[in-house]
């Protein structure tokens, strides 16, 4: 397993989207209930270990979905394994390369370059703190004591974050709380690939 971790090529782009799902859809072209992204982060490892960080959060209150797509195109290029924890990314690039056939040839190039996190940390690492979950969200603080979510402030989980953002995009909430929700988005996101990153580096070993 150690093996396979090391040999993972650089750059390597750690990667999460944040999406919104809604009863009745405010976008046109959208369904009841289907997945949207609005967010995603990603950190970028080069060959020396520096890291640099990249977002996109759209709070426009507009379809977000093509900046999304485009602006993901450009950042994560052509070459570099995509490393994520679940199967969740590579089904959101799959409904954007049918949302927009033009971006269809690069989105698909870059679920091929997904590396799933998930199946490897359950196959190879258990920690009791873990209590039997393999969620992101309890394996990150037993790889490193830094991975705190109690420490993000007020979005600290999904359902938190889809709130965050419908306030965001609700002109009656105030400009102030706006700007407050948009930075614990960003900072509850961050947090994601963060993770990605340290838990890589674990189970890559000393």
């Amino acid at each position: 397993m150690r093996d396979l971790v090391r040999s993972l090529p650089f750059p390597r782009f750690y990667f999460d989207f944040e999406t919104i799902q809604f009863a009745v859809p405010i976008w046109p072209g959208t369904r009841p209930y289907e997945q949207l992204p609005f967010q995603w982060s990603c950190h970028i490892e080069d060959e020396s270990g520096k890291l640099r960080h990249e977002e996109l959060l759209d709070t426009s209150g507009k379809a977000p979905m093509r900046a999304v797509a485009e602006r993901l195109i450009a950042t994560l290029g052509k070459k570099g394994p995509i490393i994520v924890y679940d199967h969740f990314e590579s089904t959101i690039l799959k409904a954007l390369s049918v949302r927009f056939p033009d971006l269809r040839e690069s989105l698909t190039r870059i679920v091929g370059r997904i590396k799933n996190f998930h199946p490897i940390t359950k196959d190879h690492y258990y920690h009791p703190a873990m209590q039997g979950s393999w969620s992101l969200k309890d394996v990150a603080p037993t790889v490193s004591s830094e991975l705190n979510y109690d420490d993000v402030g007020e979005v600290q989980h999904g359902g938190a974050a889809q709130d965050a953002y419908l306030a965001i995009i609700n002109p009656s909430t105030a400009k102030a709380r706006r700007a407050g929700l948009a930075r614990a988005l960003s900072d509850y996101c961050a947090m994601d690939t963060l993770a990605l990153v340290k838990l890589v580096r674990f189970l890559a070993g000393p």
